[in-house]
C-alpha cells in the first residue's frame, strides 16, 4: 500500500494504465519535494503552488498516460516548462525514452539539474522551438502537453510532430473547445483529485 503522502496515486495509476509500485512512488514524491522547493524558488512554478504541487502537478501529469494504450518507446513533452508533464512520466515510465523541449534556456538548465539528481537517464531536455525540434528530428511517436497551442492549431500540429499512428495527448482544462479528429477524456474523479479534468487525445491517422 502507498503512504498517506501519495494519497490520489493509486487512482490515478489505474485509471491511466500505469503500473506504479512503491519505489516509483517515492521518486515521485522526491520530485515533489523539488518542485515545491528548488523549482519554486527558480520560478518554475507559481507563488502558491507549492502546497498542491503533489495533485495538481505530479498526479495530473500521470493521468496523460491515459493517452496510449501501450507506452510508445519515445515520447516528446512540448513546452515542458519546469518539466511537466515530462519528467512524472518519465519516473513512472523508467524504461521509455523522453524528450522535453523547451525555448527557455534558465527552463532547461532546471530540467538538467533534476535530469541529474533523480538519475533519469531516459530523460533528454532541449532547449528549441517545436517547430525547429521537429524540422530537426522529424516527427514521434507520441507527443504531450499540458496546453502549448490553441485548440484549432492542433490537427495542423499533429500532422508536423506525430508519425502516422502516433498520438498527442493534450491537457484541455476543464471545459474544454471541440476540435475535429480528438477525442476527449475525463478523469473520474478521487478523494484527491476532484472530477472535471479533461485530456485531449489525438491520433494521426
Amino acid at each position: 500500500m502507498f503512504h498517506v503522502k501519495h494519497e490520489g496515486l493509486a487512482d490515478v495509476a489505474a485509471w491511466a494504465g500505469l503500473d506504479v509500485h512503491v519505489g516509483v512512488a517515492e521518486q515521485l514524491d522526491e520530485l515533489a519535494q523539488w518542485l515545491a522547493t528548488e523549482g519554486l524558488e527558480a520560478g518554475g512554478l507559481g507563488p502558491h503552488e507549492g502546497a498542491r504541487v503533489w495533485e495538481r502537478h505530479i498526479l495530473d501529469s500521470l493521468m496523460f498516460a491515459r493517452g496510449w494504450d501501450m507506452a510508445p518507446d519515445t515520447i516528446v513533452d512540448v513546452g515542458t516548462g519546469i518539466g511537466l508533464p515530462g519528467l512524472p512520466l518519465a519516473v513512472a515510465l523508467p524504461d521509455r525514452s523522453f524528450a522535453l523541449v523547451d525555448r527557455s534556456g534558465r527552463r532547461i538548465r532546471l530540467i538538467r539539474r533534476a535530469i541529474r539528481q533523480f538519475g533519469l537517464e531516459n530523460v533528454e531536455a532541449v532547449q528549441a522551438e517545436a517547430e525547429a525540434f521537429f524540422s530537426a528530428r522529424g516527427p514521434a511517436e507520441a507527443v504531450v502537453m499540458r496546453g502549448v497551442l490553441q485548440p484549432a492549431s492542433l490537427p495542423a500540429f499533429v500532422e508536423r510532430a506525430v508519425t502516422v499512428g502516433g498520438v498527442l495527448v493534450v491537457g484541455a482544462g476543464l471545459d474544454p473547445d471541440p476540435v475535429p479528429g480528438s477525442d476527449l477524456v475525463r478523469f473520474p474523479g478521487s478523494e484527491v483529485l476532484a472530477p472535471g479534468r479533461w485530456l485531449r487525445i489525438m491520433r494521426r491517422t
